[in-house]
This record gives C-alpha cells, structure tokens and sequence, in this order.
C-alpha cells in the first residue's frame, strides 16, 4: 500500500493520510461543535446527542480499538517500540522478542497530541520521541485542537534505561549516533546535539529548515537536509571538530535530498531532484539523478541520471531512505518499468549520467512501499503486492546475486511499514477484523505482541474485491461491502473515494489512522443496510505510475471523474441497489470527488458528504508558462473544479471542516457553501474549530461519523423509491 512522496503545491492533499496530532503536557500514570448552517428550505438535522445511542456506541467502541504506527526497532537488540491509539489516547509502547508489550509514557486524554518520530539506541536501551507539533509541517505553530489554555509545544523527550521521561528541548526528527552515546534534533534551521541524556546545545544554525539527518556509520559526521523554499541543500557537519565546521556539498539550482553515507564512512550518496515545469511532456527531461561526494577531497560528481520517460521524476515511498549497501552499491526506488521497485547502483560509476541500468532486484508489476536491508547487509527486505496488487506482504531476497525473493509473510494479512530489530523483523499488519499492530518474525514464526480484537456484539463482513472499467477502457479495483442481511429487497448505495489521491484502499483495515477509520465507518454503513463500494481511481497509488500519473487527472481535467461514474454504474447495475438512492462520500481529495459528482451528476447521486474537500482547482500564474499558457491552465483548472458546474447541483450536502487546516484551505468549504447558499442548494455544514486535516482528536472523528451517518439516514433510508 505504498503512500508516494509527492507534494501538491497549494492543496498539499499528497500528504494527508493517517496524520493525528497536537499537543499536551505529561500526565500522571492512568490506572465543541459548531451548529452548521442549513439554507431556507433545507430540513434540519436531527440532534446527533439525542440520536441512535447504539450507533453512538458500536461507533466509539471501534474507535476506541487499539491501533499501531510509527514502527521503530533497534538495530542490534530484539527490542520494537511504536504508537498506540486507544480510545483517542496515544502512548508508546515497547516490546522485546515480541513478548506481550510494557506502556513508556503515561498520556490519558483525547486531545490531539500526537506522538511520533520514534527511534532507539542501537542496544535499544534508550528511546527518543516527538511530543506535539505536526509530522507534515514540523517548524510551523504546533496545533491545538484540543483548545488548551496554552498551546503546546514541539518537543523532542528521552526515555532512558530507568523509564524516566525527560524533555531535551524543542524541535523534531531525533536521531542517534551509531553509538548511542549523543542525541541530535532539529529546530527550524539549527541542528541540536548533546550527550544521550545530557543537555543538547546548538552545534549551528543555517538559513532554511533542516527537514532530516543522518549520522555517519563512524560517528563523526552528520548530514543535514536543509530546505531553502526554491532549492534544497545539503550540509555535513564535523562532530569531532573545536570550532562549528560546516561544509556544504557543492549544491545546484536543484533540490539535493536523502543523504547516504557510504559504510566507511568517507562518501555520502544522494538525490538531485528537480521538478518539471507545469505541462511538461512526461516523455522529455531527465529530472532526477543520483549523486557521491567524497569528504576528504571536496569531489562531488554524477553517478547515473534517470534517463527520460518512465522513471524520469523522482518518486520514492513516503518515509524511505536509499542504502548503501557492503558490496559498493546504492539501494533504492526507481520507476524506470513504470513499477515501483528497489534498484541497485554502483557508486563507482562515473561521468555525466552514466551509460548502465541499475539492476532492479525487486518484481516488475508490482510495487514496493517499504524496504530496508537486513541487519548483516545480506538480504533486502520488503513489502510488495507482487503477485495480487491488492495484497501486501513482507519479502526478502539476497542483496547480491540471483536468489529468489521468499515470502516473509502468508498473505491473510495486509503489511505495510517493516523494520528490523537485532536479527528480527517486525512489521506492521492489518485484517479484516484487525486494526494496524505490529508482528515480529522470528526464524520462519510470527509473534503478535498485540491481537486487536472487534468489540463485543460487532462483527464485520469480508470486502469482496471487484473489478470494473471506465468508459475509456481502465481497469479500475475496488471493495463491496454487502450488508449482512440476506433478504432480497434493493438497498441504499453508497460511493467512498479517498483522499490523497495517491493511496489504495485495501479489503482490509488501513494501516494509516484517517483510513483505519474510513474502513471502520464504511463496515458500520454496511451493518445499516448500504451496500458500499470504495473504488481505487486513477491517480492513486499500488497500481503503478501510468495509472498514478494518468493523463488529465485532478486540475488538469479531472479524468478520475471517469472512474467515479464507472463505479456507479456499477453499482446502479446491482440487483441488491436501489438506484435512485445512491450517496457518495469521501475527504480531501476524495471531498473534492465528491463535489464534483454533486455538481455533474445530481441526477446520479442523492446525496454526497464532503470532508474538507477541495472546491476551487484555480492556482495562481504557473513560473514557466507564457500569459497565454496560465490562461488556457486556469481555465482547465476551473472546469476541473466542483464550483463550476454549480448551476447543475442539486443533492443535498454535508459539509464538514477543521478551520486550522493546513492541506486544504478552509476557504475552500466557505467559498462552496456561498455558492450553495446562491442556488438554494440544501446543506448542513460543521465546524471543528482549532482541528487540522486529518482530525486529532478520536472524539471528532466520532462526533463527524455521527453527522454522516444521520445525514444519509435522512437523505437516503428515509427516502422512498420512484416507481419501476
């Protein structure tokens, strides 16, 4: 299920996924909403606090479930730790050989802190983590949706070999020297380093934000990753030096990314990426390559460009990082096939672009979305959909040589994130009935620390995977969620499209928090009656970059809309659906989805619930393009958006928003509901004040469900039929 590193300028909707954050203080060891506004004729909402009480409970039982992120091991001890959200409230959690799991931290409130950027010792005797703040914009004001006197802050705490919790200051992405023995962090444009459990003083300071570090394998150098708004550099910082020594690797008007250091210590690999001008024919252009510096003579050079074509934009899996491997070569992700896979370089080549292929070692047709090398280099390990795209399991094969990839896993599960600790492998799985948690597999065995389990009296139905095509030929997949009932009356339908847009839903919870939930929400509206499909449009991800880069999509003509009007025509052909009352639902991108199928086809769907959705595609003039060339954009991009056929919507819509989003504007739902408001559309709007993207605290994923749920009872169960 790979989520791809690509950022949206303006929308950033590439980033959203599973994100739930704010901020809080320590607390000791545990044993609002807006009305919304309906237009003059709109029916008013029912009053959700007086509502289905059991709705309200079978829906806080399964939000209550545990659920697992932020996988990290140590690298030379058997020792896991993660993120566990239960009933809103997240804590970390350390388990060692897999044994049952022992709490670190003592957190026992629903107020959107987040905790992330976990990492371990080598020996995993000592566990830093991030407190507060947000993983997608670390250096801007952190939020606080739980609306707390004074806002909290972002910051980096220790957790030493006592269980003692200390906080060594402000600042985000905190690294270990190979050694264990020093501790760094950033804070905006500075980098902190102390002693492991010392006080960190700042070693330097440079324009920009330091975005990611990486420790030499030696403990003498730290790599930096600095983000300059038009450019990226990257810094090497002497940690043995009297004086601050900061060198830059010779930059370029490009962005340099994911430094490597070579096992010696003495050479660190990296990207040079570029991003193509608006309109640019993806056939042309060479827009990535990978680069080698030498420390000891100052010597930077090209090892091998990515020639024009497939491949020729850089992409990677969200959170990877290249290796350099024992044997000389550079490990890392390459769509040259149109598939996503993990390639090998070697870093002796040499020259402006180099003249051979890297050697891919992962299938074709099929995508990676983690990987790493095993703790003595020999094998790559990974997860990968080879042989079903639709089904993700762990993999390993030799780095070197021709041996065959062996399945790591059986496939009754889904896997994402993957991690080594000492010689096991932990990964990350869901079910159909199991929220994310982590496995760790010891010598052919699995080893669950942590089984999830359904609450008493629910139960699930098993997603059937199905196939259809669009009208101009895709081939498109996607879940049906048949309810339980076995009786032969036609039922409500409904339409879910995710967000992102490169993601895939899978029959099977996700392992990101925004789709976890989805998935539980999309099974509660199977258990009411609705037969619900959630359909994988193009532009998504796990089906390879034709289909994630397909001609016209978003902006640029909107040609996923296709893919939204095949899935309801497949439902409109179903015995069991009544097509007349056929509802659609989804957020961020897939709110924007929404509005557009609103807007285009009121004659197709009843009714639609829209999540801080995107409403207005137009952009400011695009650098590069002539006066002519924004002009012919910007009118693509208006006829790409909802707002433009508002004349033709006629469903009813609920609209819901966090007004300190940082993905999709907030204006963006004011600017429709206006325009609603214009044509007498009916709507119900919500606001969560002080909530972000995706929504931090559990209570508000709950509190917004319930609005949906009673939305569509009105808009479609309540409904009746036109007569065949």
């Amino acid at each position: 299920m790979p989520h791809i590193s690509l950022l949206l300028r303006r929308t950033g909707l590439g980033l959203l996924g599973g994100v739930l954050l704010a901020s809080s203080a320590l607390a000791a060891p545990p044993g609002s909403i807006s009305p919304g506004s309906i237009p003059p004729g709109a029916a008013a909402p029912d009053d959700t606090s007086q509502g289905d009480n059991a709705l309200a409970k079978r829906l806080s039982a399964l939000l209550a479930m545990p659920y697992a992120n932020g996988l990290a091991g140590a690298a030379q001890a058997p020792r896991i730790a993660w993120v566990e959200r239960r009933a809103g409230v997240r804590n970390i959690m350390i388990s060692d050989h897999g044994q049952a799991p022992r709490r670190v931290t003592h957190y026992t409130t629903d107020d959107g802190t987040d905790l992330w950027g976990l990492t371990l010792t080598p020996d995993g005797r000592n566990l830093a983590y991030v407190e507060g703040g947000d993983p997608e914009y670390p250096n801007d004001a952190p939020p606080n949706a739980g609306q707390a006197t004074f806002a909290g802050k972002e910051t980096v705490h220790l957790i030493g070999p006592s269980g003692r919790d200390s906080v060594m200051g402000e600042g985000h992405s905190p690294a270990f020297s190979p050694d264990g023995a020093f501790l760094a962090f950033s804070r905006g444009g500075t980098l902190m380093v102390g002693h492991t459990g010392g006080v960190p003083t700042a070693a330097f300071t440079t324009p920009g934000s330091i975005t990611a570090l990486r420790w030499a394998p030696d403990g003498r150098h730290v790599a930096v990753e600095i983000d300059r708004g038009s450019h990226g550099v990257i810094a090497l910082w002497d940690v043995g030096a009297k004086a601050t020594v900061l060198t830059f690797i010779p930059p370029a008007l490009s962005n340099d990314r994911q430094p490597v250091f070579s096992p010696d210590g003495k050479s660190v690999a990296f990207m040079r990426t570029q991003d193509p001008i608006l309109g640019t024919d993806p056939a042309k252009g060479r827009f990535w390559s990978v680069h080698v510096y030498d420390l000891a003579s100052g010597h930077e050079h090209t090892v091998w460009t990515a020639p024009a074509g497939k491949g020729s934009r850089f992409a990677a899996p969200e959170g990877s990082v290249p290796y350099w491997s024992a044997d000389g070569r550079l490990l890392f992700p390459w769509e040259g096939s149109g598939w996503m896979r993990i390639c090998a370089l070697p870093m002796t080549m040499a020259g402006p672009g180099g003249q051979d292929t890297p050697e891919c070692l992962t299938p074709d047709g099929a995508e990676v979305s983690a990987y790493q090398v095993s703790q003595d280099g020999k094998n790559l390990l990974y997860t990968s959909n080879t042989g079903d795209l639709d089904q993700w399991r762990a993999w390993s094969r030799p780095v070197a040589g021709t041996g065959a990839a062996i399945a790591l896993t059986p496939g009754n599960d889904e896997i994402s994130t993957l991690v080594t600790a000492g010689n096991d492998i932990a990964v990350m799985a869901t079910g159909v009935t199991q929220t994310a948690h982590p496995v760790v597999l010891q010598n052919g065995q699995a080893v669950t620390p942590v089984t999830p389990m359904l609450p008493s009296g629910v139960s699930f139905v098993t997603p059937q995977s199905v196939r259809f095509h669009s009208a101009d030929g895709i081939d498109l997949h996607g879940q049906l969620f048949i309810p339980p009932d076995d009786t032969a009356r036609r039922h409500p339908a409904l339409l879910f499209v995710h967000g992102g847009p490169e993601r895939q839903m899978l029959p099977a919870f996700n392992a990101m928090g925004y789709y976890s939930n989805a998935y539980l929400m999309n099974q509660t509206l199977a258990s009411q009656g609705y037969v619900v499909l959630s359909v994988n449009y193009r532009s998504g991800s796990g089906y390879g970059e034709a289909f994630r880069n397909a001609p016209g999509i978003g902006r640029a003509g909107a040609s996923e809309y296709r893919d939204v009007q095949a899935a309801a025509a497949y439902l409109q052909k179903r015995d069991d659906v009544d097509a007349h009352r056929i509802g659609i639902w989804g957020g961020s991108w897939g709110g924007y989805l929404t509005g557009l199928a609103l807007a285009r086809n009121s004659d197709i769907f009843a009714a639609g619930v829209d999540f801080h959705g995107v409403h207005d595609m137009t952009e400011p003039d695009h650098p590069g393009l002539s006066p002519q060339q924004n002009r012919d954009a910007h009118d693509m991009e208006w006829r790409s958006s909802p707002i433009a056929d508002i004349q033709r919507w006629r469903a009813p819509v609920l609209l819901v928003h966090g007004d300190d989003d940082r993905n999709v504007e907030f204006e963006q739902s004011t600017l429709l509901a206006r325009m609603l408001t214009a044509q007498g559309v009916p709507y119900e709007d919500h606001i969560f004040p002080g909530e972000r993207h995706a929504f931090l605290r559990t209570q508000d994923w709950l509190q917004g469900y319930l609005w949906m749920d009673h939305f569509f009872d009105r808009t479609l169960q309540k409904t009746s039929s036109p007569p065949e």
